[in-house]
């Protein structure tokens, strides 16, 4: 019986060896996994994760979900079509994102919420080459969303031509930023775990500025590019990854003052956007302005921060609110204002957005630019001009759009009391000097003062040369 026993005890004991290999090797492969992670929150910057931190943490599905580039990032303000509308959305779009970013993106955000409905851009579609996009756009997209297989197969779509080191950053994003460990203290520590740091606008960027376009020809809609079979496939994807998650799907052409060469590149988008069926919304469509592109929505003089591409924070303004009447029209959308169960958008937007939009305002110091901003219906402004102020065609503009919200008065002068202790600006925002000697100074010519609309508190008083 011995032999027995003994062979009975050399099993044991080699299962016991396998057992003690396989917990070994799980538990090197614990703290290679969590040396990733950690590696990846304490070294990767955080804009990524700051852009999608209430879009992962929110618990309600979103009426709309926006994809596309830098034209939808600062073209669209979900905070203000809540306000308006009581419609929740999330701007998922990318700086100079490529129509192949878009669609992962698509991939990566439909298995955290599905929407009732995404809207996609059509700018730049045919640009490049898809799905080329400068890898260092790409982590703004991508980091945040954590390692999977799906975000493996997007980046090997997206970096099909690259290196593998190329690769492996996008993977591990950490590796690009493993210089930052020098920078590593226990406040960014504490910033790469904290949930309360997030971008307050649900993933928009708004931009401050006004610039005003040369006038360009429009482009007849037969008039078109070829196809290009990446850029219709993609296209396609796109549209069927919405349809078989049961999502439905528009096209939108948010308003810029579009070349000769993105015009017949969009009116290709747009005939096989009629060829799928998808619904879209044109934001720059015919009408008569002399045979020159114009929109229905916004203003060329007024409501662009770059003189030939994107939309300021007025111009945005606009767009969203074109947009909640279409989508209340066209699909329905219920009015969540004062539904118990969305209380958090409310308070979202009085702690957080309100007092978001508030600093940005306390921070521009150009004149159109205020005026620009304070436009917005979360403001009052009461504008104080004399003889001496000469505005052009665009402040005027500009003033007009403040609409019943802005109090305008001629003055013939302002005093001393009213500038005192003041930053002093001239009409194009430079600062003058902080403490003004007013006999070797030119006379101010106008006097801003914005309140918040709702409190009356002054959230700027600024006087301007001239």
């Amino acid at each position: 019986m011995m032999p027995q026993v003994l062979f009975i005890s050399s099993i044991d004991g080699f299962c016991m060896r396998i057992w003690k290999r396989i917990v070994s090797l799980v538990l090197v492969a614990g703290f290679v996994a969590g040396g990733i992670f950690l590696g990846d929150k304490l070294t990767t910057r955080g804009v990524s994760q700051q852009k999608y931190v209430k879009f992962f943490s929110e618990k309600q599905d979103y009426d709309v979900l926006f994809y596309g580039s830098s034209h939808v990032l600062s073209g669209i303000q979900p905070m203000e079509l809540w306000k308006g509308y009581g419609i929740t959305s999330y701007n998922l779009a990318g700086h100079a994102a490529s129509l192949g970013m878009s669609y992962w993106v698509l991939r990566e955000s439909l298995q955290y919420h599905k929407p009732k409905l995404v809207a996609l851009d059509i700018y730049d579609m045919y640009a490049f080459d898809q799905p080329y996009m400068d890898i260092s756009f790409m982590h703004y997209s991508l980091d945040a969303y954590p390692l999977s297989k799906l975000k493996y197969e997007a980046v090997q779509d997206l970096l099909r031509n690259d290196t593998t080191a190329a690769r492996m950053e996008l993977l591990f994003p950490f590796s690009v930023y493993h210089s930052r460990w020098n920078e590593v203290t226990s406040d960014s520590i504490r910033q790469s775990f904290d949930k309360n740091l997030f971008n307050p606008y649900c993933g928009s960027e708004a931009r401050y500025g006004v610039a005003v376009p040369n006038s360009i020809d429009r482009v007849p809609a037969e008039d078109m590019t070829e196809g290009s079979e990446g850029a219709d496939d993609y296209i396609k994807r796109f549209v069927e990854t919405c349809r078989s998650e049961g999502v439905d799907i528009c096209f939108i052409r948010v308003p810029y003052p579009a070349s000769t060469d993105n015009q017949r590149a969009e009116n290709r988008v747009l005939k096989l956007a009629e060829e799928l069926k998808v619904q879209i919304i044109d934001m720059m469509y015919d009408v008569e302005n002399d045979g020159k592109l114009s929109s229905i929505v916004v203003d060329w003089d007024t409501d662009l921060v770059d003189p030939n591409a994107h939309l300021n924070a007025l111009g945005a303004y606009k767009v969203t609110r074109f947009l909640g009447e279409w989508f209340t029209r066209v699909y329905g959308f219920e009015n969540k204002l004062t539904n118990p169960a969305y209380e958090s958008w409310n308070e979202d937007y009085k702690n957080v957005y309100l007092p978001a939009l508030t600093v940005d305002l306390k921070l521009q110091s150009d004149f159109k630019t205020c005026l620009m901003l304070a436009a917005y219906p979360e403001f009052e402004t009461e504008l104080s001009l004399t003889g001496l102020y000469k505005g052009d065609d665009v402040c005027d503009k500009l003033i007009k759009s403040h609409n019943d919200l802005i109090t305008t008065k001629k003055v013939t002068s302002i005093g001393e009391d009213e500038i005192d202790k003041r930053a002093y600006f001239d009409l194009d925002g430079e600062t003058a000097v902080t403490d003004p000697d007013p006999e070797t100074l030119a006379q101010p010519v106008a006097r801003m003062v914005v309140k918040n609309r709702e409190t009356g508190e002054v959230l700027v008083d600024r006087t301007f040369f001239q």
